[in-house]
C-alpha cells in the first residue's frame, strides 16, 4: 500500500509538472515570444546488503588471534555468555526513488533583452530499506532566475550559481556583469545556499549538528576579468558572512590564467583562504602539440589542501596539504586510434604528529594508460591504473564496447575490476562489476535511456560474499518542446 500510494503521488507530480509546462508550451505566443523546455523521468534502483548493528548468538563468534571476537571475520561485542552483538552484514534490501526534472528558458516577453530561466526535479522515494541521499527532499529548485540584458550589460535576480576555481558556490539573491573591450567585471550576492545542496546554508546542516549556530549566511563576491589574444586572467573575491554579521563563514581569493605563447597552452590558478591565512589549491598545466598534432604532451605541477567554512570544526584539524607532479602523454596514428599514458608522484607536507617507532611514509606514485580504437559504428576504450599510496595500494581496470546499432539507437556494454568504492577500499579483496546501456531517439524530441549494473565482491575466497554486492538500474525518458527561432531549419532542439 505504500509503494501503491508513493508510485500515485509520483505520477501526480509528474503530471503536474507536464502540464504546467504543456500550458507554458502550447498556449498560443504572443509575436516574438519563444521557449526551450523539456520535462525528464527517471527511476533508479539499487539492491545492495547494507551494513548496520545486529545481534548473534555467542555460539557462532570465535576468538581472533589477538583476543578479540569475530563472526564471519567482522569483529564483535560478546555482552554476555549467550549474546553478541556489531557491525554486521544485513539481509539484501533494495531502493527505488523516482526524479522529475524539468527545465524551460524563455523570451520575447515585450521586454526586449528580458528572459527567464528554470530548472526544477521533483523526487519520490518508492520504498525500500536502503535510504537513497536526497530521497527525502520532495522539491528542489536548481536554478530560478530572471535575466536582463542591454548591450555589454548582464543582470541576473533569483537562484543561480556561481562557477569558479573557488568551486560552484550557489545562492538566492542578485548578479551583474559588464563587458568593456576586453574586460568584464562582475558582482554578484545574497543567500548563501549550502555546497553540493540548493538548500539555505545553516538550515540545510541544522538537522545534522543541534549546536549549529542558528544563522543564515550571506554571500559576496566579485571578478575582473582581462582579456587579450594571447591570455585571459581572472580575479576574483568571495566573503560569506552571518546574516547578522556576528561571524565570518569564508573569506578566499583566485586567480586564475590561460596563455597562449607559440606551440605551448598554459593555464593555472591559485587561491587564497584569509580565514586561515594561506595559499590553499594551486596548479601550473603546460600542453604542447607535436608531430603535427599526433602526439599531445602535457606536464602539470600542483599543490593541494582541502577548504573547510568555519562553521565546520575540520578546518581546525589542519588537514595535510599534498604537492603532485604528473605528465601525460597521448598519441593518434589515425583519427580511429588513440593510445595515452599518464604518471605522478605526490609528496605530503609533514603533518607535525607525534613520531611513535618511526615517521610515516609521506610519498606515493600514480600511472594509468588507455586506448581508444573506433570504427564505423564501433568503439572500443580500455583503461589501467595503479597507485601506490601512504600506506595502501590499489589497481583498476575498465573495457567498455560500444555500437552504434542506427542513426537513432546507440548500445554499449562495460566490464571493471577495481579494490576501490568511492571512499571506501575493499581491502586484499576486488569487486567486478559488468553493466550494459542504450540510448534510443525516439524522435527529434523524444530520448529514452537505459543502464543496469552487477558488482560482486571477491574478498580472497573462492566465492563472492560480501556487502558490497550489489544491482543497480536506472531508466530516463526525456522530452523537449518549443524552440528557437535561430534554429528553425534544423528540424530539432540542440
Amino acid at each position: 500500500m505504500t509503494v501503491s500510494v508513493r508510485c500515485m503521488r509520483s505520477l501526480a507530480m509528474q503530471i503536474g509538472l507536464v502540464f504546467g509546462f504543456g500550458l507554458a508550451c502550447f498556449a498560443h505566443p504572443a509575436s516574438g515570444q519563444a521557449y526551450r523546455a523539456w520535462v525528464g523521468s527517471s527511476v533508479q534502483m539499487a539492491q545492495l546488503r547494507p551494513v548496520g548493528l545486529d545481534t548473534i548468538p555467542a555460539s557462532e563468534v570465535v576468538a581472533g588471534s589477538d583476543g578479540t571476537f569475530l563472526h564471519d571475520g567482522y569483529p564483535v561485542q560478546c555482552v554476555s555468555s549467550d549474546v553478541c552483538t556489531g557491525y554486521l552484514p544485513l539481509s539484501v534490501e533494495r531502493s527505488v526513488v523516482a526524479t522529475q526534472d524539468a527545465g524551460i528558458t524563455f523570451w520575447g516577453t515585450g521586454v526586449s533583452g528580458l528572459s527567464g530561466t528554470a530548472l526544477v526535479r521533483v523526487r519520490t522515494d518508492l520504498g525500500g530499506g536502503v535510504a537513497w541521499p536526497r530521497s527525502d527532499d520532495d522539491f528542489d529548485a536548481m536554478l530560478a532566475y530572471a535575466q536582463y540584458v542591454r548591450g555589454t550589460w548582464r543582470a541576473r535576480a533569483g537562484r543561480q550559481d556561481v562557477r569558479s576555481g573557488l568551486g560552484i558556490s550557489r545562492f538566492d539573491g542578485v548578479s551583474t556583469s559588464h563587458d568593456r573591450g576586453g574586460l568584464r567585471f562582475e558582482a554578484y550576492g545574497g543567500r548563501s545556499l549550502a555546497r553540493g545542496l540548493r538548500e539555505p546554508s545553516n538550515e540545510a546542516a541544522r538537522a545534522l549538528d543541534d549546536f549549529f549556530v542558528d544563522q543564515g549566511v550571506r554571500l559576496f563576491g566579485g571578478a575582473a576579468t582581462v582579456r587579450t589574444r594571447r591570455f585571459t586572467l581572472t580575479g576574483r573575491y568571495h566573503r560569506e558572512l552571518l546574516a547578522d554579521r556576528s561571524g565570518l563563514e569564508g573569506e578566499r581569493a583566485a586567480l586564475d590564467m590561460t596563455a597562449v605563447v607559440p606551440r605551448v597552452r598554459l593555464t593555472g590558478s591559485v587561491d587564497y583562504d584569509f580565514s586561515f591565512q594561506q595559499v590553499g589549491k594551486a596548479h601550473l598545466t603546460a600542453m604542447a602539440p607535436l608531430g603535427d598534432g599526433r602526439w599531445i604532451v602535457e606536464v602539470t605541477g600542483r599543490r593541494y589542501i582541502p577548504y573547510f567554512e568555519l562553521s565546520t570544526i575540520w578546518g581546525f584539524f589542519e588537514p595535510v596539504s599534498y604537492t603532485e607532479g604528473l605528465a601525460r602523454v597521448a598519441w593518434s596514428p589515425t583519427s580511429a586510434l588513440g593510445v595515452w599514458s599518464s604518471g605522478g608522484l605526490r609528496s605530503y607536507a609533514d603533518s607535525e604528529a607525534p613520531v611513535v617507532i618511526q615517521p610515516l611514509e609521506d610519498q606515493g606514485w600514480w600511472a594509468d594508460a588507455g586506448a581508444r580504437w573506433a570504427l564505423d559504428e564501433w568503439s572500443v576504450d580500455a583503461r589501467y591504473r595503479i597507485e601506490w599510496g601512504v600506506g595502501a595500494f590499489l589497481n583498476s581496470g575498465d573495457v567498455a564496447v560500444r555500437r552504434a546499432v542506427s542513426s537513432r539507437l546507440t548500445a554499449g556494454v562495460s566490464a571493471s575490476a577495481f579494490q576501490q568504492i568511492e571512499e571506501y577500499r575493499l581491502g586484499e579483496g576486488r569487486a567486478y562489476s559488468l553493466s550494459g546501456h542504450a540510448d534510443w531517439v525516439m524522435t527529434d524530441r523524444l530520448d529514452v535511456s537505459g543502464s543496469f549494473a552487477i558488482t560482486r565482491h571477491r574478498d580472497g575466497g573462492t566465492v563472492f560474499t560480501s556487502p558490497w554486492n550489489q544491482t543497480r538500474a536506472w531508466t530516463s525518458v526525456r522530452w523537449r518542446v518549443g524552440g528557437d527561432p535561430g534554429l528553425a531549419n534544423r528540424g530539432s532542439l540542440p
